[in-house]
């Protein structure tokens, strides 16, 4: 035993000896070991990376381990991937345990790159070029893998100075991604198995703003390279980063809807656990401090709270697994994702129950309407250029809105549900309050391009005073509005039909209105309006073409139309005067966009009747018979017996007027007759001349008795209203009389119907009589 131990110690002895001599000579002359083995150890790099390595220079010293300093280092890419370098660095350092290395064994204590630039590439089939790292067989579909060299290596501390990253997909067109100023510490490195890493590196920009930590690897799976399997969990915090600068990145920009902007930097953190070949990402921002805002549809302003969170998948490309929404109030669910792309992007849409009131500021369409309520959202969202297509539901709960900044009062108590297939948009019978008037709405819309859409809205009671502020006493009964939309979007076409059972508007009562009117392109009609009212009913028909001089055409059909009532529902002083029924018939046209510019464009013609008419307090006929008693060479046509005869006429405080009726020609506020006929029991009117809408006139005119004068009287009414002055014709009537028109009675009483002015009141011979209104003037008043 003792022989055997003192032979064991000789050879140990001689082993350290043989080491020690090693490390002696290793130590004295390893910087010549190196420069006169470069090139061999530069091929076995190549040979362990299977890739061509080239440096510009090597130095190498020897102290508690082996330290290299490698200057000018290349390293090739796979030439399957690029011609261009796969790294290149000014400097590397790396430390090696000196022992280990005596064995052959590359223990490295330290790796240093100092700005290094790697170019990392991925092929149309996802195979990225660090793949074949380690492996020296030629780069050919079907190549067997082979155990990597890196299998052999194990650093404790790995770091990269300023680095820069360049990243190509081949089978994208998108931009390449460049990565700059990166810092890269690797702790404990060993290819099988895992190690802690922390990076810090520059997007889009020049500072720093995207960081993650976290474990790497194992890189080998039994002793092979592959690069899409290696397990990654890292922690994730993105600084500063623009929506404008993910855009352009080939997995992610496509899954971005265009429309989508957020001008200012976001913040963002988040996971990455599995594989480089297939990632779990999950992201959360705060985006309370950024503007965010989608087409024209909705505008965040900075400050108002909203936070999102997502999650997906990250293999061939990103596929969304869900996104979490809160603004404000409002909690959004998205899911089911699919699309993206040229295509558009679809998800699935839930909400909880959210408070409009929270939101409408936001909501272009609802912005200035003072939306409130409670809604809630269920369906599918698609999201491309332009605004939100969706399929699915929206429920409204007691939602208020006012229609316009006009409106005295808004819609409140909506409750209702809109649904969306297809494109096609279902209102289905909702419930509101508008004023006081309790209402339903329904509707349907079958498409926007081209629009297709109907409607049909019914109300108990609207009180339009509720609306405008000009209207205080204005009420729409039993509402019944249904219509059609139709043609282009930016220039439709609409046609309605309007139905009331009773009501008020402008003063006027009215019972069954029912119109049709339609609107294109700027030109809007109404055909026909039927109502009745004052008694009888009117019809009307209206063409307009809208525009900065509006033009328009219009017609009326009135029957049997109470004066009075009429007069009297626009406070017309003549109400109290004008008595009848009035039927007739007029077309007039004009354009302007106001009265002053309308009345001298005017142009119409029409034939009015009046029956059973009355001129309250005014007596005409007598008044025009004093005229002629009191004129030189016609008097003696008014005797006793005349007078005895026409008792009944002669203190009549009123005109009667049986019937009335006149033709007309309107030349802006000017009407022209030719024909103006009135009758009563005891004489006929017949009238020519003019009238006009400042109540002056020029008429001339016979009255006609039917007893006791064979002749007319021909009278003239000139003058402005109320102070138009009647008088006979004298000349005309003298010429009358003297070619024997009538026998002249054997008895003449001077100064005719004076003769009984305690009767009659008649005013003294020769005198106008200016408070006589002409019966013109109460026709006039149903003119425009």
């Amino acid at each position: 035993m003792r022989r055997l131990l003192i032979i064991a110690g000789i050879a140990v002895a001689a082993v350290v000896l043989i080491a020690a001599g090693l490390t002696a000579y290793a130590y004295f002359n390893l910087s010549s070991i190196v420069a006169r083995n470069e090139n061999r150890i530069v091929a076995r790099m190549s040979d362990a990376l299977g890739r061509h390595v080239e440096v510009g220079k090597i130095q190498a010293q020897l102290g508690w381990g082996v330290s290299a300093e490698v200057s000018g280092l290349t390293i090739a890419d796979d030439p399957a991937f690029s011609t261009k370098p796969f790294l290149a660095a000014n400097d590397v350092s790396v430390d090696v345990e000196f022992i280990p290395l005596l064995r052959g064994e590359a223990k490295v204590t330290k790796l240093d790159l100092i700005k290094p630039d790697i170019r990392l590439v991925m092929n149309a089939r996802g195979d990225l070029n660090v793949g074949t790292i380690g492996s020296n067989a030629n780069a050919q579909s079907g190549r067997t893998h082979k155990r990597s060299a890196l299998g052999e290596l194990s650093i404790k501390a790995l770091s990269i100075e300023d680095g820069a990253i360049y990243f190509n997909d081949l089978g994208e067109k998108m931009a390449p991604i460049h990565v700059r100023h990166l810092a890269f510490d690797v702790t404990n490195f060993n290819a099988a198995s895992a190690f802690d890493v922390a990076t810090k590196f520059a997007f889009a920009g020049d500072r720093q703003n995207v960081e993650a930590s976290g474990q790497f690897g194992p890189l080998l799976t039994q002793g092979v390279l592959d690069a899409s399997g290696i397990p990654i969990d890292l922690k994730l915090q993105l600084d500063s980063i623009l929506l404008d600068s993910v855009k352009p990145l080939a997995d992610i920009g496509p899954h971005i809807p265009p429309a989508l902007s957020i001008p200012d930097p976001v913040s963002v953190s988040g996971t990455a656990r599995g594989t480089v070949g297939k990632l779990a990402i999950a992201l959360s921002a705060d985006l309370t401090a950024d503007r965010v805002a989608y087409a024209k549809a909705v505008s965040k302003p900075a400050g108002t709270a909203m936070t999102v969170n997502a999650n997906g998948t990250w293999g061939d490309g990103l596929a969304i697994a869900s996104v979490n929404l809160k603004l404000s109030d409002l909690e959004l669910t998205a899911s089911r994702f699919s699309g993206g792309g040229a295509q558009p992007l679809n998800a699935q849409i839930d909400t909880n129950s959210f408070n409009l009131a929270n939101l409408s500021s936001m909501i272009t369409a609802a912005a200035g309407h003072d939306v409130a309520g409670m809604s809630e959202i269920h369906g599918i969202a698609k999201l491309g250029n332009n605004a939100p297509a969706f399929d699915g539901s929206v429920t409204l709960k007691q939602v208020a809105l006012k229609p316009g900044p006009s409106w005295q009062s808004g819609i409140s108590d909506l409750n209702g549900t809109i649904r969306f297939a297809d494109g096609r948009k279902v209102v289905e019978p909702a419930t509101f309050t508008f004023g006081s008037a309790h209402a339903n709405l329904e509707g349907r819309i079958e498409s926007l391009s081209p629009l297709a859409a109907s409607y049909a809205l019914k109300a108990d009671s609207v009180k339009l005073a509720q609306i405008f502020a000009n209207r205080p006493s204005d009420v729409v009964n039993g509402l019944v509005v249904q219509g059609t939309a139709d043609g282009e979007l930016t220039s439709p076409r609409i046609s309605a039909t309007l139905q009331s059972t009773d009501g008020s508007l402008e003063n006027i009562s009215y019972n069954n209105l029912d119109m049709t009117a339609a609107y294109l392109n700027g030109r809007a009609s109404t055909r026909p309006l039927n109502v009745d009212m004052f008694g009888g009913s009117l019809t009307a028909n209206a063409d307009a073409v809208l525009g900065d001089v509006p033009t328009f055409n219009l017609t009326l059909a009135m029957r049997n139309l109470n004066i009075e009532e009429g007069l009297r529902s626009q406070n017309i002083g003549a109400a109290s005067t004008v008595h009848g029924l009035l039927t007739g018939d007029v077309a007039v046209s004009g354009n302007g966009a106001s009265w002053a510019r309308i009345r001298p464009t005017l142009r119409g013609s029409g034939r009015v009747s009046i029956a059973n008419g009355k001129l309250i307090g005014v007596n005409i006929v007598a008044d025009a018979l004093n005229a002629v008693a009191a004129a030189p060479g016609v008097s003696q046509l008014v005797n006793v017996a005349f007078m005895s005869s026409h008792h009944g006429l002669l203190v009549d405080p009123n005109t009667e007027l049986q019937s009335a009726r006149m033709s007309f020609q309107q030349v802006g506020p000017r009407f022209t007759t030719h024909d103006l006929f009135a009758q009563s029991p005891d004489y006929a009117i017949t009238g020519d001349g003019w009238f006009d809408m400042d109540k002056n006139m020029d008429m001339s005119g016979d009255i006609r008795l039917a007893l006791g004068m064979q002749v007319a009287i021909p009278v003239t009414v000139t003058g402005q209203l109320p102070g138009v002055r009647v008088l006979p014709d004298v000349p005309t009537l003298a010429e009358r009389v003297a070619m024997g028109a009538i026998n002249t009675p054997g008895n003449i009483i001077r100064g005719g119907v004076n003769a009984v002015g305690s009767v009659v009141g008649s005013p003294s011979a020769g005198s106008s009589i200016p408070s006589i209104p002409n019966p013109i003037n109460a026709l006039k008043k149903f003119l425009p």
